[in-house]
């Protein structure tokens, strides 16, 4: 790729000057507040020179939504190449995804705002396609781990049919478990964090009902989820 010439990276830094303005009020102040006069007003541009990065407030939550989902799909990824059997790679994307909240609080304000107040007339087309893109990605990288369980004969053949439905009865439940958590839990509190706790039971609960193996009767489950965030950390550590 050619270099970056100035006025190119003049506009790259200027779109992150404003999206970390739009980040910050989503932080204190909830969706409500941000509005494109508060952010110009923050970043001491014009009005004019903010319409020219983005088409509306709905736009930046889009961007933002875009970028987190980004990062979260390479946490999923060191999560899949998690050296372990089809389940354990299966539960490591799992306490990623709670990790990567625990330590990005902001992703699912991002997320929560996208979903409840953007609509596809505000959007223009590309970035909407960026967001089909990326969400066609992330949810691949779970499928991909279920396919491969049944080939590998940890998941029954009769699952075929099913992986979508192992996939969402999965996500549905970490998701629900972030909207209990509480926000200012810390990442040294991670694994005695009671809403973290009794998903990572629930979740095992819930592939023995699909008989996965090895089941949790057949191992330590607290040695094992100490072992899964301990390499998803490592680097961090």
């Amino acid at each position: 790729m050619s270099a970056l010439t100035n006025k190119q990276r003049n506009l790259i830094q200027r779109e992150e000057i404003i999206l970390n303005a739009a980040k910050s009020m989503l932080r204190q102040h909830g969706y409500n507040y941000l509005t494109m006069d508060r952010i110009a007003e923050e970043v001491k541009y014009s009005k004019g020179t903010i319409y020219s990065h983005f088409a509306s407030k709905e736009d930046i939550i889009c961007s933002l939504y875009c970028n987190s989902v980004s990062n979260l799909i390479k946490v999923f990824e060191r999560a899949y190449n998690y050296h372990g059997n089809t389940r354990e790679k299966f539960l490591a994307i799992g306490i990623s995804y709670l990790l990567y909240y625990q330590h990005h609080q902001m992703y699912e304000k991002h997320t929560l705002a996208f979903k409840s107040s953007v609509t596809g007339k505000k959007i223009n087309r590309d970035k909407l396609e960026t967001i089909k893109s990326l969400e066609y990605k992330i949810t691949k990288i779970p499928q991909h781990i279920v396919q491969v369980a049944i080939e590998a004969g940890d998941l029954d053949k009769k699952y075929q049919q099913h992986v979508n439905t192992i996939v969402f009865g999965f996500w549905a439940m970490h998701y629900g478990a972030l909207l209990q958590n509480q926000p200012d839990s810390s990442l040294h509190d991670f694994d005695s964090n009671p809403v973290v706790k009794m998903l990572w039971k629930n979740t095992n609960i819930f592939l023995d009902g699909y008989q996965w193996q090895p089941v949790s009767s057949t191992t330590n489950s607290t040695a094992l989820f100490q072992k899964i965030t301990a390499a998803l950390l490592e680097d961090e550590i």
